[in-house]
């Protein structure tokens, strides 16, 4: 089967194409900043509720991490076969009867089955799905579409609105709070159109290079396919240089004879990079073709890696995050819209689901790697190194797949 590679296809988005990016927004945003925006607020609270230690109410991340990356290869497939709004609105559903089981238990049983059975799932989906159904609709500018849908706007104000609600009402409130900002995707789900229509009698293009169902690469085709995976080694490096700047920065500066309050700053300077880095990518994706932006972001990023090896001052680290941090959060529009423009836009959500359950060891060894690298030496620059290695590396592999042309997919 041939690779369905393909430029920007020339006219305009069907009318509709704007309201389906601000559904994919709205359960995008919500799912990461519901999640991720009240977590660590609320582990005492939930320690003193159920009597645990702190060693046992965190396993919540990572049962929720793994199921995350176990169910995103499933509605890949499923997003092939099945109703996009049916899909989407089953996901928020989960994550809205997630919180609803963390309000209402006092068992530490459920308070994990309840992240791994509920809001994991929930998650892969709204993890996927959005940037599916954007890419479905967007025919024109889709880099920047994927961009803003996944911009993560909410996340900065949930938890300050928790803690209003916790110090309040208490942590059965908080997460009921959160059970009604899910009730909101649930709405918002019910208005989803699968896809645009076939005719253009009104107007409307239609997207002729959206490929046929026969054209839909199966798994197993594009775990064989070496441009998905000379893309996926970036996506996973910036990937792992998020999770590491996010839970080692403090520290790290720390022993380089910073304070306390200047490595918070540098770190909120870092998250906040994110709003305009995914637009940035997604806009310079649409300009320079996916593959090219992935070559620039990982390159840049590895340049920040490597400055950081000089330990400088305040004003260049905060320049420094800016590099870092817009680059970790454009991967993600500009790796999709690598996906869809060499596999089709109909493969996207199998490509994308893939590359989910494929960064899971990325993802969960960075963290203790680095510690363990620091506790050995006393240092975090072989870390630094490390990592300013992997992201040129992998800068290198996302040029190759620039260079080669399509080519033959495995039977299967």
């Amino acid at each position: 089967m041939l690779i369905a590679e393909q430029g920007p296809p020339a006219g305009r988005n069907h009318p509709h194409a704007r309201r389906m990016a601000v559904i994919a927004f709205i359960n995008y945003n919500l799912a990461i900043a519901c999640m991720w925006g009240s977590f660590s607020i609320l582990l005492g609270p939930v320690e003193a509720r159920l009597g645990v230690s702190r060693e046992l109410s965190t396993l919540g991340a990572p049962a929720i991490n793994l199921a995350t990356a176990l169910c995103a290869p499933i509605a890949g497939v499923l997003a092939t076969r099945l109703s996009l709004r049916l899909i989407m609105l089953a996901g928020a559903i989960l994550t809205l009867a997630g919180y609803a089981t963390l309000a209402l238990t006092t068992s530490y049983p459920l308070y994990l089955a309840a992240f791994a059975l509920l809001l994991g799932p929930g998650m892969a989906i709204a993890v996927i799905m959005p940037g599916t159904l954007v890419t479905r609709w967007f025919a024109v500018n889709r880099g920047r579409a994927l961009g803003i849908v996944t911009t993560p706007a909410l996340i900065g104000a949930m938890p300050l609105v928790i803690s209003r609600v916790l110090q309040g009402h208490g942590v059965v409130a908080s997460y009921l709070t959160l059970a009604a900002f899910s009730g909101l995707s649930v709405i918002a789900c019910l208005f989803i159109q699968d896809r645009p229509p076939a005719s253009d009698t009104a107007g409307d293009i239609h997207d002729e290079h959206a490929p046929s169902d026969r054209s839909i690469a199966t798994l197993a085709q594009l775990a064989r396919a070496p441009r998905f995976w000379a893309l996926f080694i970036a996506f996973a490096a910036s990937a792992t240089s998020s999770i590491v700047i996010g839970a080692h920065m403090v520290p790290m500066l720390r022993s380089w004879g910073m304070t306390q309050t200047a490595g918070a700053t540098l770190l909120s300077i870092y998250f906040f990079s994110a709003i305009p880095g995914t637009i940035a990518y997604g806009w310079i994706a649409d300009r320079l073709g996916a593959v090219q932006a992935m070559v620039i972001l990982a390159a840049g990023s590895a340049a920040g890696w490597i400055a950081l090896l000089e330990h400088p001052g305040f004003a260049v680290l905060a320049v420094l995050m800016v590099l870092i941090g817009t680059a970790g959060a454009g991967v993600v529009p500009v790796f999709g819209l690598a996906l869809s423009e060499i596999f089709g836009r109909e493969s996207f959500s199998r490509a994308f689901g893939l590359a989910n359950l494929a960064v899971l060891p990325f993802s969960v060894l960075c963290v203790p790697a680095v510690a363990l690298v620091f506790t050995r030496t006393g240092s975090y620059a072989g870390a630094v190194v490390g990592m300013a290695a992997f992201l040129a590396l992998t800068a290198l592999a996302a040029a190759s797949a620039w260079r080669r042309r399509a080519g033959q997919m495995p039977a299967t």
